[in-house]
C-alpha cells in the first residue's frame, strides 16, 4: 500500500514536472516571437512562428490580432457552406450553417417535414417559456 502511494506521488511530481516544463516551452516561444505569452495559446504561437518561419504574414496577423476567436456572423457565406446550399438547392445566405447541417441530414433520413420546417424559417420563431405549476397553483386563497 505504501509503495501504491509512493509510486503515484511520484507520477504526480513528473507531470507537474511537465506542465511547468510546457509552460515555460511557452513563455519562451512568446519571448523569441516578441508576443505576451499569457494572450495566446501555444497552439496558437506554435502556428504564429511556422507562419512567420514561412513568411506568411497574413496568417501570422489572423492569430495576433485574434481573428481566429471570433465566430463569423450566422449569415456568412464560406466555401463549404455555399457547396452544402448548393447541393439542397437553397441560398447559403438566408440559413445558418446549422441550419443547413439540420436539413441535409433530415433529408438523409426521410424526414422532409422536418427539412421543410427548418426551411420555412418556422424554427427560428421565439416561443414564451410557460411559467411551471407548482404545489398550490390556482387555488383561491
Amino acid at each position: 500500500m505504501k509503495n501504491a502511494i509512493i509510486a503515484a506521488i511520484a507520477a504526480l511530481t513528473a507531470s507537474a514536472g511537465i506542465a511547468s516544463a510546457e509552460g515555460a516551452g511557452h513563455a519562451q516561444l512568446a519571448q523569441q516571437l516578441n508576443l505576451d505569452g499569457a494572450q495566446f495559446t501555444t497552439a496558437e504561437l506554435t502556428t504564429i512562428a511556422d507562419a512567420r518561419r514561412d513568411n506568411d504574414t497574413n496568417t501570422a496577423n489572423y492569430f495576433i490580432e485574434h481573428e481566429n476567436r471570433t465566430a463569423a456572423p450566422a449569415h456568412e457565406v464560406t466555401p463549404g457552406k455555399a457547396q452544402l446550399a448548393a447541393q439542397l438547392g437553397v441560398n447559403p445566405a438566408k440559413y445558418t450553417l446549422a441550419e443547413l447541417v439540420t436539413v441535409d441530414s433530415n433529408l438523409r433520413n426521410d424526414n422532409a417535414q422536418d427539412a421543410a420546417f427548418i426551411l420555412s424559417g418556422d424554427a427560428r420563431q421565439s416561443v414564451a417559456p410557460q411559467p411551471a405549476p407548482y404545489l398550490g397553483q390556482g387555488r383561491d386563497e
